[in-house]
């Protein structure tokens, strides 16, 4: 392997940035583990600010793109579903995994984390497309899909069009 300290300086230079970008097109992600490994370096580049990426999926869940969506401040980032859409129409993305970072480490939710999360799927599913996680990255990674919470805004949304 490298020098330790070499491969540490290019991560936190954005190094691998561009790497990650330009090799995941057609790549697939499994899991929400896998999405936190290849979106870690992303937020190696500046880790004393939340930045917002997204994952556009294409039918078959092939990546199309990782994009930089938005940046915030060092504890909060905003996230507007319909700069989300504008993207997503763009690129003709069939699904997307959106994933930010939280610089104190803590990986633990907020209340608009949850909030902006709720939103955005049922924005997105409005014009059928899914949002498939949202990930939260610091010391570790928090997955909305594997604590439920996206399943249960599906069961909300599909009961909204059931009446």
């Amino acid at each position: 392997m490298n020098n330790p300290s070499t491969f540490w300086k290019d991560l936190k230079s954005g190094h691998f940035v561009s790497m990650v970008k330009e090799t995941s097109q057609g790549q697939t992600l499994s899991n929400s583990r896998e999405v936190y490994n290849v979106m870690k370096p992303l937020f190696a580049e500046k880790d004393d600010v939340e930045f917002v990426y997204c994952i556009f999926l294409n039918a078959k869940n092939r990546i199309l793109a990782i994009e930089k969506m938005f940046s915030g401040t060092i504890s909060s980032s905003a996230i507007y579903p319909r700069e989300l859409i504008k993207r997503i129409i763009a690129l003709k993305s069939s699904a997307i995994v959106i994933a930010h970072n939280h610089p104190s480490g803590c990986t633990e939710p907020s209340a608009e984390d949850k909030a902006i999360t709720v939103k955005t799927a049922m924005a997105l599913a409005s014009i059928d497309v899914t949002l498939h996680d949202h990930i939260i990255v610091g010391e570790g990674f928090y997955s909305m899909a594997d604590a439920g919470l996206l399943q249960s805004v599906k069961s909300r949304y599909n009961d909204l069009l059931s009446l």
